[in-house]
């Protein structure tokens, strides 16, 4: 069932595919369950939205107590109720980081394409200061965010085609490194 909450969506439909029937999230309203619970379990850590449209990097407690990261997707139907669209991820923190580089790398998962464009994930920074990533897509599409807690997260409502190349700048605006992120 759709709610007129979009990160209550998002919570019912993660709860439902991750945790056992015993310890979920409690379904229905924000207020329900105690926030200590619900901190625990899921944390909203980065919020991008559009017109009807909103892209989150959650990350979400499984039962073994690892921290497992997602960005979510979800748009706002005509009777204003939000649907779960769509998610990339599913990383343990320290377990699979991504590739093994020594440079400065952004290591994302998205979907959407090519109209309903989203993406977000880590960046390793490996001591490089980067300050924000810009993706190019092979459309000519350019989104850009800055990095914060070691993350980045993207929404486009413009068309966007794969494959879609990641450059990492530093603060003062110099680019660091690029890389191909997606297709």
């Amino acid at each position: 069932m759709a709610h007129q909450d979009p990160k209550q969506e998002i919570i019912n439909r993660l709860t439902r595919l991750l945790v056992s029937r015993s310890s979920k999230v409690p379904a229905g309203s924000l207020d329900e369950g105690t926030q200590e619970s619900r901190n625990k379990t899921l944390q909203f850590l980065k919020e991008r939205s559009l017109p009807g449209r909103r892209a989150y990097i959650v990350v979400f407690e499984n039962e073994q107590g690892s921290e497992v990261y997602f960005t979510c997707y979800v748009e706002e139907d005509s009777q204003g109720n939000w649907q779960f669209r769509g998610a990339a991820g599913d990383g343990i923190m320290g377990h699979n980081p991504g590739p093994v580089v020594e440079r400065a790398w952004a290591n994302l998962g998205g979907g959407g394409m090519p109209d309903h464009f989203y993406a977000g994930g880590f960046v390793a920074d490996h001591e490089q200061n980067v300050a924000r990533v810009r993706l190019i897509a092979k459309s000519g599409t350019m989104v850009e965010d800055k990095v914060e807690n070691g993350m980045v997260l993207f929404l486009s409502d413009q068309h966007v085609d794969l494959p879609i190349q990641a450059e990492l700048y530093d603060a003062a605006g110099t680019l660091i490194y690029n890389h191909k992120v997606l297709g």
